[in-house]
């Protein structure tokens, strides 16, 4: 089997629960081959190395001169495969959470700066971080691309007083026999969070919320 690490970059400003449920669904697959970079915000560190292994440095500035590195990037042309998985000492995934449309984050923070690392996409979508290691792991086992289900967009709706409203979420999300793949209390979760989070994105788009955990 594989034993590559899985680097997680960590490129949001804040910590909040919704990104700490997305990483600790990673680290559920992974393990001790999980490590979040550029953690250099003190408190941030503190906050996730209860958690997880953290490193301050970027993992560009960690993987630089690595030869054998893969950075799963929606914009990527070509698709992971297992047999590449084989030869990786390295899989970095970006730690951003999705916005809609894309605007090609992993490739201006991550790609474009590991220009020795193999740019791969896993499907045309894009997915959230616990997808994304979900997809990675099942490449790993062996499976191709094509027998990795999945479906793309998940509506949740969430009674407010007298309104009933709907979160879409416009990614794609793994499937298996008994449904979608999600982290535990993931639904909880974002019908909680997502309101007060876009509210205060609002209200203050440069100060975004850090909804602590």
């Amino acid at each position: 089997m594989p034993n590559f690490i899985v680097v997680i970059e960590h490129l949001e400003p804040c910590i909040n629960k919704w990104i700490l449920k997305e990483y600790e669904y990673a680290a559920k697959i992974f393990g001790s081959r999980l490590i979040i970079t550029n953690v250099s915000n003190p408190e941030h560190a503190t906050s996730l190395s209860k958690y997880f292994i953290v490193r301050k440095e970027s993992a560009v500035d960690l993987l630089r001169d690595h030869e054998n590195v893969i950075v799963l990037d929606p914009r990527a042309p070509k698709t992971l495969s297992s047999q590449e998985l084989r030869l990786a000492d390295y899989v970095v995934i970006g730690g951003i959470m999705g916005s809609h449309p894309p605007k090609g984050r992993t490739w201006f923070y991550i790609t474009s700066r590991l220009p020795k690392a193999k740019p791969r996409n896993i499907g045309k979508h894009q997915y959230t971080i616990a997808g994304t290691a979900y997809v990675l792991k099942k490449i790993e086992e062996g499976k191709d691309l094509s027998e990795v289900m999945f479906v793309y967009g998940l509506s949740i709706k969430k009674r407010l007083s007298d309104i009933e409203i709907e979160i879409v979420l416009p990614y794609a999300f793994p499937v298996e026999d008994d449904g979608v793949v999600l982290p535990d209390d993931y639904i909880e979760l974002i019908s909680e969070y997502l309101p007060v989070y876009e509210s205060r994105i609002l209200r203050d788009a440069e100060d975004r919320i850090c909804y602590n955990p």
